[in-house]
């Protein structure tokens, strides 16, 4: 399965980032019978650009994410990756190696829907489904 994760840094050992659209980049790595193989580590293109959370989505789906980690993300970002069929989690205090093993191990709550009421430029997740 072919997961990515927003990151402060391009590597595993990177902390996670809270954002999406303007995260600084995305590690995106396949997870193989719980291994962790074939990581790469992308600057996010769309994170200085306007419309970023919606431009990145469109990244992540052209990457042919299958399951995206994340903190924030707004509405129509959301839709865009959920239309794509990404199942979404939520992330996990830390680096980008506990989150995507953490992931692996079924720890990471899905989220199925997007609330307001965040402050920033995201939204925070609710309609968290608890694994």
């Amino acid at each position: 399965m072919k997961v990515a994760i927003t990151s402060t840094g391009l590597s595993l050992e990177s902390n996670i980032s809270n954002v999406f659209g303007r995260s600084p980049n995305f590690i995106v790595a396949d997870l193989e019978n719980g291994k962790v193989e074939n990581v790469l580590p992308i600057e996010n293109p769309a994170k200085n650009e306007r419309g970023a959370g919606n431009l990145a989505a469109q990244f992540i789906v052209d990457q042919g994410v299958e399951a995206l980690i994340i903190g924030e993300l707004g509405n129509v970002a959301f839709g865009i990756l959920r239309n794509a069929g990404i199942k979404i989690y939520k992330i996990s205090p830390g680096s980008v190696e506990k989150n995507i093993r953490y992931f692996g191990e079924g720890k990471l709550d899905e989220i199925d829907s997007v609330s307001s009421g965040f402050p920033g430029r995201g939204k925070s997740l609710g309609g968290i489904r608890h694994r």
